[in-house]
């Protein structure tokens, strides 16, 4: 299929649309993939994800408001369902059978709310990321948003090189150690997962000031990605050569890099831990050192984007040794277009019409 027809992004996946505290009395717009949404929450609590477009006139439904477990247009006053049904039009004007809003799966899980973008039979709930930790008893954490002008792929390739950190958050996650370590690679499946493991190097500031950790310490880095846009990062340090198993989380970052468009992105983070649960020091400690860096990250990537989108001569990226998780990731998500892609033009393929066969004479 040529490379012009295929969609830029995959469509019959889970994408994280909104936090649960993002949705409140009013509706909610953001485009996901180029799409439209409005997503609002009923007063039975259920979260619902419709087009951002009337289908009476294309007014934005998310400029009206919500009412019951309705959504109703701020233009002319018709109502829809979560399932996209018209169910009020003002004055009782008839409308057609098919005159409805286009809904979307949506489920809420983890503290996030997530939106299925492609085939509405395909949305299986147990696909959706485990970020359990966002909720789950024995852990407590801190999360944001960013909103990025870059590539959602960009943002990708930066939190599976963690060889950045030194040179780019040298007052929070830099320490010894990283960048001369190499990074062991496994691809399972659709599943990257890469390790650095660094013993009797100096410790990192957030170390210093989340767990009082001076001197040398033991640190290790386990990544996890998982397409189209999730990764789990469990970071951790001890003393050095102390008995404390390598793996045991200090902190796990999960991370959803939800495209808006080609070029921007919704990120979604949150830093949680298994340790100090009503600790609101060691929590604003985290918030701010993570919202620092990952404000870092978002100018490096902006750069990175306008840099690429000026190239006259279209360079492709170079990758290195520790760039190795990123590149697997995009081969996956690479492969995963060209499979759905392949699939879509299978299903719309016209069926072939037997020939009818002719009785003998």
């Amino acid at each position: 299929m040529p490379e012009e027809d295929r969609s830029p992004f995959l469509r019959n996946q889970w994408y994280t649309a909104a936090t649960s505290a993002e949705l409140g009395e009013k509706p909610l717009a953001r485009t996901i993939c180029n799409e439209p949404l409005v997503l609002f929450r009923g007063e039975d609590g259920t979260a619902a994800a419709l087009t951002d477009r009337c289908p009476h006139r294309k007014a934005p439904l998310s400029s009206g408001e919500v009412v019951g477990n309705d959504i109703q247009c701020g233009y002319h006053g018709i109502r829809f369902a979560a399932d996209g049904a018209c169910t009020h039009v003002p004055g009782n004007a008839q409308i057609g059978r098919n005159f409805r809003a286009r809904s979307f799966a949506a489920r809420e899980m983890h503290g996030l709310v997530f939106v299925w973008l492609g085939e509405a039979a395909l949305a299986d709930p147990a696909l959706i990321p485990d970020f359990s930790e966002n909720a789950k008893p024995g852990w407590t954490g801190v999360q944001g948003t960013l909103y990025v002008k870059g590539s959602y792929q960009l943002l990708i390739d930066n939190i599976l090189d963690l060889t950045h950190v030194v040179f780019v958050h040298k007052t929070t996650l830099a320490g010894g150690g990283v960048a001369e370590t190499p990074l062991e690679v496994e691809i399972d499946g659709d599943v990257v997962r890469a390790q650095r493991l660094m013993r009797n190097v100096d410790t990192a500031p957030i170390y210093r000031a989340a767990r009082g950790l001076e001197g040398k310490i033991d640190r290790w880095q386990f990544l996890e990605f998982r397409p189209p846009i999730y990764a789990r990062i469990t970071l951790g340090a001890r003393e050095a050569g102390s008995e404390v198993p390598f793996g045991t989380p200090t902190h796990v970052v999960l991370n959803s890099f939800t495209p808006e468009t080609e070029r921007t992105t919704h990120y979604f983070w949150s830093t949680v831990r298994p340790w100090g649960l009503d600790d609101e020091k060691v929590s604003k400690i985290y918030k701010d050192m993570t919202d620092l860096a990952f404000a870092e990250d978002a100018r490096i990537v902006e750069g990175q984007q306008a840099l690429i989108d000026s190239d006259p001569t279209d360079t492709p990226l170079v990758s290195l040794a520790f760039d190795r998780a990123g590149l697997a990731a995009r081969r996956i998500i690479k492969r995963k277009l060209e499979e759905e892609a392949a699939a879509a033009q299978t299903r719309s393929a016209p069926t072939a019409v037997p020939a009818r066969v002719q009785s003998g004479a």
